[in-house]
């Protein structure tokens, strides 16, 4: 594991120092001869404001930094030769000093270090009116102030038209303080949108964080972009230098609710220190704010900075790859900068002309842009989501209660069809059932009426029971051919036939029901009355499985072709294959000598 950690950290410093040496080789805001005007590269360092004597230096100049708490100036001057019209309007154009200056042109001052401003971050074009220099000859004389724990320095500068020069001044003050503003107004609308939403999504503390890291900005590009001091030189020192540590102390609080991960010790470290640093500086005199907040960002910041691309680097399987696609390069390329600009506020003499820290809070802005449309695109994507899933969920719950619906309607009409039926069997029952029934029996007990008569009321009598069977047993047609046998076997013994019953299987109708049973009953019955009547048997066979239904007799037999009446088949065979239709069952009939088969097979 430590291998592991190791060989990351050693990829991450790699990574970085790549960046970094990219920014380095970039050279941003290098200082090139500019066709047409003069470049100065050599003053004279004066020991006073007359300059009666003084020393020949290269520029750029660079005081050596000492610890003294007042400001120190220094006076140069330089003699040039007027070679365009004085008709012109000529300029001086200074892309990099610090702190201020004062500027002279033949013994007129042109500009004042009226406003306690420093120029450290923003170029300075300065208009010569032209008969100023109408003798042929330019003196200009300089007086460079700035604090001695920074040091001063003036880079190279020019003379010539100011037409020449103005846009040469607009594209450095754009790069410089220009994006400086730009970035803290930017970060300020982001710091407020952060914390807005916080406000409303407390329990998603990482906008809190991030928020809090977008205004710890504002006071790094204040310094950046108008280069005064709001308060006194040590306290806006510390403020300033130490913003970026607190920066930092938050970005790597975000991080960590972002990804999702346990906060580290080296968190609560950072915070001690930069509050027990802070306050210590603050006991020391003015001249050694600088230095000792320089250092304090050394020790504290590029740890912490260095901790929070580590931490990313190992944990960003956590993370969408969008997601750290754009987190860690920017994060990654703030650190450079940091680094860059270490490097300009640290070293006397840098090699580089152009102050580029405040590109950082840009280049994390899009950072924070990025987490804001982030998380508005997977909110805008659960809601569409969770939309479809609540409107498949409707559907099929839609379609559960309207099958329930149905469901119920059918079992509502079911229930009112048994009750229905319940009420006819029971008048039919109580009824004529009952009528029959009496009429019989008084015709048993007081011995009247003829045979005939008393056949037909147990006909009748038979025939109510198969019509009340076939309503009470339709669900199965074997437990209804076997209550017709129930009802038949007396009948069968008079006439000396035995029932041979043949049972492999429940039939299946296409349309089941009290009708379908109905017809059956008269199917089976009427095949088993002309038996009786007609066939002289002594045996009757039903055999009964899934797809068919065959009625058997071992009678004499007759033409099928007698029960043809002209076109017509007889009124008995008839209804037969009639009901057999209604049934959704193939009729067919055969007799021989030997018996007769009715069969009913069902497709």
């Amino acid at each position: 594991m430590i291998r592991r950690a190791l060989s990351n950290g050693a990829g991450v410093f790699a990574w970085v120092a790549g960046l970094t040496a990219v920014i380095f080789a970039l050279n941003i805001g290098q200082i090139h001869e500019i066709p047409g005007s003069v470049m100065v590269q050599q003053v004279m360092l004066c020991d006073d404001r007359d300059c009666a004597r003084g020393d020949m230096v290269d520029l750029p100049y660079f005081s050596q930094t000492r610890f003294d708490p007042q400001p120190e100036t220094k006076h140069m001057r330089v003699t040039l030769r007027q070679t365009t019209s004085p008709d012109v309007l000529n300029a001086l154009y200074f892309p990099k000093l610090s702190d201020n200056l004062d500027v002279w042109v033949n013994g007129q001052l042109l500009h004042p270090n009226t406003v306690p401003r420093r120029l450290w971050n923003t170029p300075l074009l300065v208009t010569v009116p032209g008969p100023l220099v109408a003798t042929g000859e330019v003196q200009i004389a300089l007086a460079l102030r700035g604090m001695p724990p920074e040091g001063v320095d003036l880079q190279p500068f020019f003379y010539g038209p100011n037409k020449l020069l103005a846009p040469y001044r607009s594209v450095r003050a754009f790069f410089g303080p220009g994006l400086a503003r730009f970035g803290l107004g930017l970060m300020g609308i982001l710091a407020v949108a952060l914390l807005v939403v916080w406000v409303f999504r407390r329990q998603e503390r990482d906008y809190l964080w991030l928020g809090l890291a977008c205004a710890t900005a504002l006071i790094t590009l204040v310094h950046f972009g108008y280069g005064f001091t709001p308060t006194g030189y040590r306290l806006w020192t510390i403020m300033w230098v130490l913003s970026v540590s607190l920066y930092v102390l938050f970005i790597l609080k975000f991080l960590y609710l972002f990804i999702g991960i346990a906060p580290h010790w080296l968190e609560s470290v950072h915070a001690l220190a930069l509050l027990a640093f802070g306050a210590w500086v603050m006991f020391f005199p003015p001249e050694y704010a600088f230095a000792l907040s320089m250092w304090g960002n050394v020790a504290i910041t590029i740890p912490s900075a260095f901790l929070v691309l580590v931490v990313m680097w190992v944990h960003r399987a956590r993370m969408t790859g969008l997601d750290f696609g754009i987190f860690f390069p920017c994060l990654s390329l703030a650190m450079a900068l940091g680094l860059y600009e270490l490097y300009m506020s640290m070293i006397n003499a840098p090699l580089r002309t152009m102050h580029l820290f405040h590109f950082m809070p840009l280049v994390m802005s899009l950072a924070c842009i990025w987490l804001i449309l982030s998380r508005l695109i997977h909110s805008l994507r659960n809601y569409e989501e969770l939309t479809v899933s609540l409107n498949e969920r409707i559907i099929e719950k839609s379609a559960k209660l309207e099958a329930s619906f149905a469901e119920l309607a059918e079992i509502r009409q079911r229930e009112a069809i048994v009750a229905e039926r319940d009420r006819i069997m029971l008048d039919l029952h109580d009824g004529i059932g009952g009528q029959l029934v009496s009429t019989l029996s008084y015709m048993r007990r007081n011995d009247v009426g003829d045979d005939r008569c008393r056949r037909a009321l147990e006909d009748a009598l038979r025939d109510l029971a198969l019509m009340l069977d076939s309503m009470e047993n339709h669900d199965s047609l074997v437990t209804l051919l076997g209550m017709l046998r129930t009802r038949l076997e007396g009948l069968l013994s008079e006439n000396g036939i035995e029932f041979d019953w043949q049972v492999h299987g429940e039939p299946r109708p296409q349309n089941p029901g009290p009708s379908q049973a109905l017809n059956l009953s008269r199917i089976v019955q009427e095949a088993i009355t002309n038996v009786i009547k007609h066939a002289q048997a002594d045996t009757i066979t039903i055999y009964v499985d899934e797809t068919r239904i065959r009625i058997s007799d071992n009678g004499v037999g007759f033409e099928v072709d007698d029960l043809v009446i002209g076109d017509n088949l007889s009124h008995g065979l008839a209804n037969m294959k009639r009901r057999s239709q209604s049934l959704g069952a193939r009729f067919s009939m055969s007799s021989s000598s030997s018996g007769t088969h009715v069969m009913l097979c069902f497709e």
